[in-house]
């Protein structure tokens, strides 16, 4: 064997030892969720197995774990074998999918509107990038024109710009506003907005937090699609969304109205939330509009496959985008809440994985 052939075949053999470290350990984690579920987990019947396995061995899938349609068919009630199980979502699917090394510089906060450009996103008066300071505009500035800059505002919102998905350091500031607090509280990379204003029907499901929608869209040829969304829902006096183990989170139908069910952030399900709302059926307010926004922005990022999206429905209904998340994608949250990830692009999508594999 040739020195060439040599290295390859201890690439590739090292691949499939990581591949099934990684894979193990996946099994290990959902085993763990089954076995600390508040629910019933029912072992699968043979004829699902059956399904199942016909299901993925059509795309070339021989070994199916089927721990994770176990874990779904008893959250959601729903039985379809188009569940996507984690090792294939994080193994084959997401790296086929996106151009996984740009991921955290494109998810940047303070390039939202400059990558997105044309598009709604939260109005950004400052950003805080390596150290250097921009403004609106993305114009490098002095530290006294940003002190100018934040004496114009009575409220702010300074959040952490990169590698923060879990409303760690979101925080709202009110005036007077000390430039060095905010640099001892966050360092360095963190952007200050202009506060959201959500719409009433939003603020119902928790007044302290802005509930924000998180859409998930794929690029199909030349066409962007939203495959599912979800609701997060703030803990009662949190500010932001995606903190507080008190959270919850509702599936959205592809008519826009909520599902019956929120869950936690341990996947236990609730027939209400704490506030109260009895949010059961009833239709987020423009959702069209939020799908056809989170579509046109995605146009304007092919590099990315699959991208994952926070968006606010302002006061007068309009969509804003907050952020979007093209480095770390959940494939759990979403199928608890929505069922199978791709939704009708399922098909599509697997048939595009094995042509490129």
């Amino acid at each position: 064997m040739g020195l060439g052939r040599l290295k390859k075949s201890i690439k590739s053999s090292w691949k499939t030892a990581r591949r099934k470290k990684e894979q193990k350990r996946l099994i290990r984690l959902i085993e763990d969720m089954i076995r600390k579920s508040g629910d019933a987990v029912p072992e699968l019947t043979a004829s699902q197995i059956a399904e199942i396995r016909e299901f993925w061995g059509a795309y070339g899938y021989k070994d199916v774990p089927l721990q994770w349609h176990r874990f779904y068919y008893a959250k959601t009630g729903m039985i379809r074998p188009d569940f996507i199980p984690a090792p294939f979502f994080f193994q084959d699917i997401k790296p086929a999918m996106n151009d996984v090394g740009y991921g955290a510089a494109w998810s940047d906060k303070a390039y939202l509107d400059f990558f997105l450009k044309g598009t709604p996103t939260v109005e950004c008066v400052l950003r805080n990038v390596n150290g250097r300071w921009l403004d609106a505009d993305h114009r490098l500035i002095s530290e006294k024109q940003a002190e100018e800059t934040l004496s114009r505002f009575e409220e702010l919102v300074v959040k952490p710009a990169v590698d923060t998905n879990t409303g760690k350091g979101v925080v709202l500031l009110r005036s007077p506003f000390s430039l060095e607090k905010i640099k001892e509280s966050h360092g360095r990379n963190f952007v200050v907005q202009i506060p959201l204003r959500q719409h009433p029907e939003m603020a119902k499901l928790n007044e302290s937090s802005v509930n924000t929608i998180r859409v998930n869209s794929v690029l199909l040829q030349d066409e962007a699609h939203v495959m599912s969304a979800f609701v997060k829902v703030g803990q009662a006096g949190a500010f932001a969304d995606n903190s507080g183990h008190d959270r919850r989170f509702i599936g959205i139908r592809e008519d826009g109205t909520f599902m019956d069910y929120a869950i936690d952030h341990d996947y236990n399900k609730y027939d209400a939330i704490p506030s109260g709302y009895d949010f059961a059926g009833r239709k987020i307010p423009s959702f069209d509009k939020i799908c056809r926004t989170v579509e046109e922005a995605h146009r304007k990022i092919a590099r990315f496959g699959f991208a994952f999206w926070d968006v606010c429905v302002s006061e007068s209904g309009e969509p804003v985008i907050v952020e979007m998340n093209l480095k770390n994608p959940d494939s759990m949250v979403p199928q608890v809440c929505s069922g199978p990830f791709f939704g009708r692009y399922t098909e599509e999508i697997l048939k595009f994985i094995r042509e490129r594999s």
